[in-house]
């Protein structure tokens, strides 16, 4: 390879490098493009069209600076006065009089045009589960946590039907696991499902105390009644920490406290991530978003 070849390739590198670190460190801020003033722009267009001619006053400083050094002072006087046109005969300058002449009329202002990457979604990280799986995907697991805080929104696409009872049973959608390697032993998490009788998804709290189910009270006229809905496109707020876990929406706020026998250890505490079931894998590829504050 010759080494105006290896310099080309080295430079293309570096240039290819460049764009994907702008796009890259574009963050979650939408890229934007300001209102363009439609009076500046024209003036800016009509002054690169129009024929560069020299002002008055611009002549007459080149005249003096190309005159002999022993000009007399009525040549000197003669280049003052050319140079500081009186107010009846004022220069207008070539750049404000080819806006006059040059556009008849101006353009219309730009409309700002934003860019949103796909990683800065305001609903928070979007979350996969793809079909016939349990799993969520990205994992959201974390270390010693203490508190999971955060925003959650589901959409027409977590919807599903399983075709029979099990349509009841609650998925994990977050939470504190206090056994890791066995987030169903003991575990305070955010239950979810979806119902085909009202197309609304439902959330509630749901614990796990030594692999027993502490299930949330689903009697709509008890007191007690633990149950949120919350349709698609709507962003409800979870909060689970050691005393207990907290859901709200629409004005409507549940909070369950941790059970008897559920000790919470923060030397072994880790966040919980997305699984769908109960029993039952996702029967079609399902997906939603969660942000955590």
């Amino acid at each position: 390879m010759t080494k105006v070849a290896l310099v080309g390739r080295v430079g293309g590198l570096a240039v290819a490098l460049g764009i994907g670190l702008a796009i890259g460190y574009g963050t979650c801020a939408e890229a934007s493009a300001a209102p363009v003033d439609s009076t500046d722009s024209s003036a800016r267009v009509a002054a690169h069209s129009a024929p560069r001619r020299a002002s008055a006053g611009a002549t007459a400083r080149v005249a003096a600076r190309m005159s002999p050094r022993s000009a007399t002072p009525a040549a000197s006087t003669t280049v003052q006065q050319a140079s500081s046109p009186s107010p009846q005969t004022s220069v207008v300058p070539t750049r404000r009089a080819a806006v006059a002449s040059g556009i008849s009329a101006p353009r219309a202002p730009l409309k700002a045009a934003a860019i949103t990457f796909p990683w800065c979604d305001p609903r928070g990280r979007q979350i996969t589960i793809y079909k016939s799986t349990h799993f969520a995907i990205p994992n959201n697991f974390g270390f010693f946590i203490k508190q999971t805080v955060g925003t959650g929104t589901f959409t027409t696409n977590t919807a599903y039907d399983l075709g029979d009872s099990d349509q009841y049973d609650w998925n994990k959608f977050t939470g504190i696991a206090f056994t890791p390697l066995e987030p169903d032993r003991d575990s305070a998490m955010v239950g979810w499902r979806y119902n085909l009788t009202t197309q609304e998804f439902e959330i509630a709290p749901f614990y796990n105390v030594d692999k027993v189910r502490i299930l949330p009270n689903e009697n709509p006229l008890s007191p007690g009644y633990e149950v949120i809905s919350v349709p698609a496109g709507e962003t409800f707020e979870f909060n689970v920490d050691y005393t207990g876990v907290t859901l709200s929406y629409g004005g409507r706020t549940v909070f369950k406290p941790y059970p008897t026998g559920l000790v919470p250890n923060v030397w072994t505490a880790a966040r919980v991530s997305g699984w769908f079931g109960g029993n039952r894998a996702a029967p079609r590829t399902v997906s939603y978003f969660i942000h955590f504050n």
